[in-house]
This record gives structure tokens, sequence and C-alpha cells, in this order.
């Protein structure tokens, strides 16, 4: 008789070990692996998938939409150095382990957000300036509708 509770996968696969099979391509990072081409999470227990996940990612480069993918993650990288610093939050609260296990449940690809440190020295600068733009952008309108003539 089938055991119906019993998974189909191979239960001796893990990401250490599909990241040993392709060392330069797929890191391992708490269990997970994560493309270097994309910045995506990629599913390790079958060998299909990424076999499928390179198809894509090989086509991608050659129609030149790699870079697309890599600036979209960084797009997202940067709305949440934005996002964090709007509401107050530190960014090293991202690394609390209770944030990072919300954020690799519930949030989509939300595994591959980096550390603070590299949220700190890559996306705050780049934040930072955009609302500092801003910000004299809505003074220098205000003072302009305010002024004598």
């Amino acid at each position: 008789m089938c055991d119906a509770k019993r998974s189909h996968l191979p239960s001796n696969i893990t990401a250490k070990v599909r990241a040993s099979q392709f060392p330069d391509v797929l890191p391992e990072s708490g269990g997970k692996l994560f493309c270097t081409h994309c910045n995506f999470v990629v599913e390790h227990k079958r060998k299909l998938s990424l076999d499928r996940h390179f198809s894509t990612v090989r086509a991608c480069k050659e129609n030149g939409r790699n870079s697309t993918r890599t600036e979209e993650t960084s797009h997202n990288d940067r709305d949440w150095v934005a996002t964090c610093t709007a509401v107050n939050i530190p960014l090293y609260k991202s690394d609390h382990p209770a944030m990072r296990r919300f954020l690799k449940e519930k949030v989509l690809s939300g595994g591959a957000i980096p550390g603070f440190h590299q949220l700190q020295e890559k996306y705050l600068g780049a934040v930072y300036q955009k609302e500092k733009d801003e910000l004299k952008t809505t003074l220098d309108c205000t003072r302009n509708s305010w002024r004598w003539k």
C-alpha cells in the first residue's frame, strides 16, 4: 500500500549538494540556492527545474534581458531600503531572524534581499540622495509660491 504523505522528491538532495554540482552559478545560503545570473532563489530538489531555469537564463542572456532581471532585483532592494527608512525601521533589523523568516515565507524572493551591510553600502546613499533632491524641489516650489512680488 502506498503512503499518501510520503514525498516523491529525493530526500538526500540538499541545497549544499546542488551548490557543489554548480559551484560558479549557484551559491547556497541558508538552505536556498541563488542564481548568480538573475539573483533569484532557485528550487534545488529537482534537476529538471534547474535545467529549465538555466535554459531561460541562457535565453535571457542571448536576448539581452539578463540585465533587466538584475535591475529589477536591485530596484526591489532599493524599494526595501526606501520603505525601511521611510517608516523609521533601522536596516539592521532586516537581519533579525524573525524578519528573515517572514521575508522567506511570505514575500516572493524575499530571501534574496541582502543583509543590512550590503543594503547600507549599495543602496542607502542613492535613496538618501533621491529623498534629498525631492525635498529640495519641494522647498524651492514652496519658496517660489510664497514670494512677494
